[in-house]
């Protein structure tokens, strides 16, 4: 996109629209990240200084395989509207993302993007029952954006990959807003995978999804409570889903996700449109 002023949002627009579940494909190849001596030594030092880190806080990092972004394209219909998501993916780890994206993003220039872990993140911005959208801050005990308004998920893991060797992106998302929620994958109506993403900090690609709810926001608050993985999040967040409310959001709310604004700003193209984006990219701060 050439939006005036967009090099300032704090995220990158690789992809957007509106693609359900027939029309996105991911599919897996098994090259393994590119790598140099210096950044395998890199990886393990902060490896063994994050897992000391987490020891003191209590809290629990383990390593774990996820799956990494290779490419992606999209193909546009005879107007030359998106009409279908791809992706491919390959294999990395949590112990690679913590040594790259997360703790040593600053050394990019150095080492090149296509060398970090950059798994794919695959998170959802849910619309109430009552007209609101709905996010969780994040618990201080995450290890990256802690305390910060963030859209629910993960990412890809091993687990997402099916026989014949693909990857199904909405299981993944849906499999974690259940455990982060409570919320069943026959709850999400209408999920729709609605673009691609990269966070400028931690240059993570993130595939977002939107979905709506059949209940309030007072309902979903009574969901998390009990929910699997409640402690992930410190509170629930709302804001209006109309297009006067996004930008003030962005603005009041406090720490934000980059990728959190990146969903907010792609519901504003989406739902409103070029106008809409326009305007919120020029006032945006």
């Amino acid at each position: 996109m050439r939006t005036p002023g967009i090099e300032k949002l704090p995220f990158v627009i690789d992809a957007a629209g509106r693609f359900s579940p027939d029309r996105v494909a991911v599919t897996f190849d098994d090259a393994p990240r590119p790598t140099t001596p210096e950044i395998d030594a890199l990886i393990a030092v902060e490896w063994e200084r994050q897992t000391a880190i987490a020891s003191r806080e209590d809290r629990l990092l383990f390593n774990g395989p996820l799956l990494r972004y290779l490419s992606h394209r999209v193909a546009l219909d005879a107007v030359g509207h998106p009409a279908r998501f791809e992706m491919v993916v390959g294999p990395t780890n949590y112990r690679d993302f913590v040594g790259t994206n997360l703790f040593n993003h600053d050394r990019i220039g150095e080492f090149g993007w296509e060398r970090f872990s950059n798994p794919v993140g695959t998170t959802a911005t849910l619309m109430t029952s009552d007209g609101r959208i709905c996010y969780g801050r994040r618990s201080a005990k995450v290890s990256y954006h802690a305390e910060h308004v963030h859209t629910f998920g993960g990412a890809f893991e091993e687990a997402d990959r099916l026989p014949d060797g693909s990857i199904d992106p909405f299981a993944s998302v849906a499999r974690e807003i259940t455990e982060e929620l409570g919320i069943a994958r026959d709850e999400l109506i209408d999920l729709t995978c609605v673009g691609l993403v990269r966070d400028k900090e931690i240059y993570q690609p993130e595939l977002l999804f939107e979905a709506s709810l059949p209940m309030t926001g007072a309902e979903v608050e009574q969901r998390w409570a009990s929910a699997e993985a409640k402690d992930e999040h410190d509170a629930l967040v709302f804001l209006a889903d109309a297009p006067d409310a996004i930008l003030p959001f962005v603005q009041s709310c406090g720490p934000i996700a980059p990728v959190a604004t990146g969903a907010l700003f792609l519901r504003g193209l989406l739902q409103w449109g070029e106008p809409w984006f326009e305007t919120a990219v020029r006032d945006y701060a």
